[in-house]
């Protein structure tokens, strides 16, 4: 039922994005953590979905795609000139803005650029601009979203190379030896939290495991029925494995096969959202500090939190557009034009 064409993936991840904001209304505020269920909050449940799509789609583009170097490319320009254009506006736009908004605040230069440079390589190790945000309730840090972005390339780099050493027959086997192992990498960290020297490995498995889910739903998508019965009880099933306080560890093919099927069944007009612009990456990565801007303008003004929200998913709209129309939207443009002329080339070679 998926057409790859005509689908609500767009919409969906515009929508992720829009809870990842809301679920961190809370936080921004000095208001804890979101309602969660044993763990699990919506930014959590929004990120999952992220990482399912991502592996569908990321799976089809590399399996479409002749060369590793040319996939790599084509996924580096998606995510990594917006990433780093987002750095520099907060450095060299944001925290300043700040510090004329809060009289308390100072601009360190230097440590705007170190932000930038200590950033750049898509790890996140630092994340103030010293003397900035230092009266909000969630003082002092800029971008806190951005961190799921290493593995998402890290995620990237391992569909490459398992399509390019690997068999079209074996890649499934693969990615379902991958999906158990991460899952259980995940668990172990779940349930004995010292068994392994590397935290860092926490977050790569049990995101890991949304990505590859998302894969091995589009290796055997003509095999999975689109079942309105399973889409309820897969449900049913990521509300229970929430509840029960294991769901970043367990819940990645329910979230996935979620997703996918909501993608291929939503509402027709949904299919237009996102199609010619998707600004869902720019609301990512410029939702929190947007948000951290709004509180230091409040000074103190507490908001409702649905309304804050609300007013921050508003904010949020002029900088992902901008983000859409000067970083992403030109590259992709020129990818596609390169795409499409290299394969006239081969065509007429």
């Amino acid at each position: 039922m998926f057409d790859p064409a005509r689908n609500s993936l767009n919409a969906i991840r515009l929508f992720l994005a829009v809870i990842v904001i809301v679920s961190h209304s809370w936080l921004v505020n000095g208001l804890g953590v979101p309602p969660m269920l044993n763990g699990t909050d919506p930014g959590l449940v929004a990120v999952a979905g992220f990482f399912a799509i991502s592996g569908y789609l990321v799976t089809a583009s590399r399996l479409r795609s002749r060369s590793l170097l040319s996939y790599l490319w084509r996924r580096f320009l998606r995510i990594y000139p917006a990433f780093l254009a987002a750095l520099i506006a907060v450095a060299f736009v944001l925290a300043p803005l700040s510090t004329l908004i809060d009289p308390h605040g100072s601009i360190d230069w230097r440590s705007g650029f170190s932000y930038v440079l200590a950033n750049a390589g898509l790890f996140v190790q630092q994340t103030t601009v010293e003397h900035t945000l230092v009266n909000n309730p969630f003082p002092f840090v800029w971008n806190l979203p951005l961190w799921t972005l290493i593995y998402e390339a890290l995620c990237y780099v391992v569909i490459g190379v398992l399509v390019s050493l690997l068999p079209r027959r074996l890649l499934g086997t693969a990615l379902a030896i991958m999906l158990v192992g991460t899952t259980t990498v995940s668990l172990t960290f779940r349930f004995w939290p010292g068994a392994f020297p590397a935290p860092i490995l926490d977050n790569a498995t049990s995101l890991g495991s949304f990505f590859v889910a998302g894969a091995l739903l589009f290796l055997y998508r003509d095999r999975i029925p689109a079942s309105g019965l399973l889409v309820a009880l897969t449900l049913a099933l990521a509300v229970t494995l929430a509840v029960a306080g294991v769901f970043k560890p367990l819940a990645a093919i329910p979230v996935a096969y979620i997703m996918l099927y909501s993608g291929s069944r939503f509402p027709a007009v949904l299919t237009r959202i996102g199609r010619r612009n998707d600004v869902s990456y720019g609301m990512y990565i410029y939702g929190f500090p947007v948000q951290q801007l709004i509180i230091a303008v409040l000074g103190g003004t507490m908001l409702p939190v649905w309304l804050f929200a609300l007013v921050c998913v508003v904010s949020t709209v002029p900088f992902a557009w901008l983000s859409w129309l000067l970083v992403e939207k030109p590259l992709v443009r020129n990818r596609c034009a390169g795409a499409r002329e290299k394969s006239l080339m081969q065509t007429s070679a």
